[in-house]
């Protein structure tokens, strides 16, 4: 399950040289999705580590996406247990996530 931590250095100046993450809506079905989750080590809330190649969404999300809401709810400045507990909880329904993607280079 190898939890990779990423190290991403934040600076307050602005640069154009780091594209602007996008934020999308993903319809994920009922049942277990496939994503490996991972705590930001840099700040509060929770990365995308891992898409198994089975994964409904394998398509939608990758490494290093953010998970910042789920069905509206924000849970961008939440730990991974708190997001697997919401999505345990909904694991019978439908459920939107709305992810800031990665930038694709």
């Amino acid at each position: 399950i190898g939890l990779k931590s990423y190290s991403s250095r934040k600076s307050s100046r602005k640069s154009s040289s780091f594209p602007k993450r996008a934020k999308i809506n993903v319809k994920a079905p009922p049942g277990k999705l496939g994503i490996i989750l991972a705590n930001k080590t840099d700040s509060k809330g929770t990365v995308v580590s891992g898409v198994r190649t089975t994964s409904v969404l394998a398509d939608k999300i990758s490494p290093g996406d953010r998970i910042i809401a789920i069905d509206g709810e924000d849970v961008s400045r939440m730990s991974v247990p708190e997001i697997t507990a919401i999505m345990a909880r909904k694991n019978d329904f439908e459920r939107v996530l709305t992810v800031l993607v990665t930038p694709q280079k």
